[in-house]
């Protein structure tokens, strides 16, 4: 590999501490300076107190101008709500580290020559002998693309030091310098090689050494060569836990390479006894269901499935602590309807939740409507998640299997959006649905697009698709979960799929049809 055509991937960094050694209380733990240099096993409130974090708001901001509110909205990608996932993520990731230490003691006589016992099983594929079985473990975090599986990792990793340098243990002297943890990416390529490359420079970045000149003399060479120093210098600085992110890039991997890279990964599980996590989307499942499988099932752990979020009392609470970053001069307190339109849009998906919030703020407010409505939300979600269209509809669907087949949602690249958003100010909002009055007659809402009631003649309406906005005593409007349900109700009703689909936002308008328009 020539050096010149290899861009190292950038890495999560962390803390460098001089040890502090604390007792586990838990006697397998004691006794071993890797593991009672880490800090103590955090109770749930500990965590939560950590991870929590709330940027700064004041309702003084809303009446600022629309210029410095368009930067306040910002706030919004900042703050972090812990969910109960994330609790479960932590404790797992406690255990791992600590599990994976048991068997590699620094301290004990003969440590750093069973370093080379295991490389040799690690090369030749022998056996360990019993004393040098290895206590780590294996884990594989999947789930669609923005649910929050990196960025939860990123952070519950960072509450650990990344970096601790020993320099005496029990009244002796002890040099070492261990590292706790480190994530990775996958390679875009999925080469091992390409993989010990970034694993060497991270080191490097780390440590102010030169391994990846020294060990890799920088891609020159072979596989099995850098293999090998990767798992010695894993074994040299006690890596207590190395995650390996999009993963799913192994599925474009050629001659059987995923094969080759899941087998290291779990020898260097087994006989290094560093623990492995592997992260990635629905694509890389497939990948993981046989080698890697077999090191997670022997452990017990399995697979951390991480989903969009259910419309339960995890949204709540997610959705309450979203909305209180509110920036437009108009109250627009969370209610049912909003609660179900942004839900409808991202299907629980929390990093189109944020997005789509912050955006349809930003067309409230560039628009003066300064209020943030279900057909703003909806109108939003329509200019900013055309990528992400094949993932949400077998969302809706319910189809788990279309989502092994559509590509990774893309991020939502909130700048450019926002410039558009912008740059729309002053195009007409979408049209809104029929309403039923009290008597239960069909009454055709204004249209925000210059159509008068006569022009446009009322159709029957379904009482799931009464008009987002409309308040309880004006609809008693049902709540639509997915597509399907549309068109099952719409069927019942005699009215037309595509009328359902444009009074609700999913198509264009017949006259943005002819003209070439397209919402998808």
């Amino acid at each position: 590999m020539d050096k010149n055509t290899w861009l190292p991937a950038p890495i999560l960094r962390g803390r460098i501490v001089e040890a502090e050694y604390n007792d586990p209380l838990i006697p397998d733990y004691q006794k071993n300076p890797l593991i009672e240099a880490l800090p103590p096993i955090w109770s749930k409130e500990q965590v939560i107190d950590m991870l929590q974090y709330y940027p700064d708001y004041q309702e003084a901001h809303r009446q600022w101008p629309p210029e410095l509110r368009l930067h306040l909205i910002r706030n919004v990608l900042k703050f972090f709500e812990v969910m109960p996932r994330h609790l479960d993520l932590e404790q797992l990731l406690s255990s791992l580290i600590r599990l994976g230490y048991e068997a590699r003691n620094p301290s004990l006589l003969g440590f750093y020559g069973d370093i080379d016992k295991r490389i040799d099983a690690l090369l030749s594929g022998r056996p360990l002998f019993s004393n040098l079985q290895s206590t780590a473990l294996g884990l594989a975090v999947i789930g669609i693309s923005g649910v929050g599986k990196s960025v939860t990792l990123g952070r519950l990793l960072t509450l650990y030091p990344q970096v601790i340098f020993h320099h005496h243990y029990q009244g002796e002297d002890f040099s070492h310098v261990q590292v706790v943890w480190l994530k990775l990416e996958c390679p875009s390529n999925g080469s091992t090689k390409a993989l010990c490359l970034n694993f060497f420079q991270a080191l490097d970045e780390l440590l102010g050494t030169n391994y990846a000149a020294n060990y890799a003399h920088h891609g020159r060479d072979t596989e099995n060569e850098m293999k090998k120093n990767m798992a010695r210098l894993a074994s040299l600085h006690s890596i207590g836990v190395l995650v390996i992110d999009e993963i799913q890039h192994l599925s474009v991997a050629k001659s059987g390479g995923s094969e080759q890279m899941l087998s290291f990964f779990v020898e260097l599980i087994n006989k290094v006894g560093m623990p492995i996590i592997l992260v990635g989307t629905y694509k890389a499942k497939p990948l993981l269901s046989s080698e890697f499988r077999l090191a997670r099932k022997s452990a017990g752990l399995g697979d951390f499935v991480w989903d969009s979020m259910r419309r339960d009392g995890t949204w709540k609470l997610f959705l309450e602590s979203l909305w209180r970053y509110r920036y437009t001069q108009n109250d627009s307190p969370l209610t049912p309807r909003l609660s179900h339109t942004l839900y409808d849009v991202t299907q629980g998906i929390t990093d189109l939740a944020v997005k789509v919030y912050m955006l349809a703020q930003a067309r409230a407010i560039t628009r003066g409507e300064e209020a943030i409505t279900a057909s703003i939300i909806r109108s939003v979600a329509r200019d900013s998640l055309q990528m992400a269209r094949p993932i949400l509809d077998a969302l809706k669907s319910g189809d788990i299997q279309e989502l092994y087949k559509v590509d990774d949602v893309l991020p939502v690249d909130y700048d450019t959006l926002l410039r558009v958003i912008t740059n729309k100010s002053n195009q007409p909002a979408p049209i809104r649905i029929q309403k039923e009055n009290p008597q239960g007659e069909n009454v055709p809402v204004s249209n925000e697009q210059g159509a008068s009631s006569a022009q446009k003649p009322a159709s029957p309406i379904p009482p799931e698709q009464k008009a987002p906005d409309a308040p309880p005593e004006q609809t008693e409007a049902k709540v639509v979960d997915s597509l399907v349900e549309l068109a099952v109700q719409g069927r019942k009703l005699g009215v037309p799929l595509n009328d359902l689909l444009r009074q609700n936002g999913y198509l264009p308008s017949e006259k943005e049809g002819h003209m070439g328009g397209s919402n998808r």
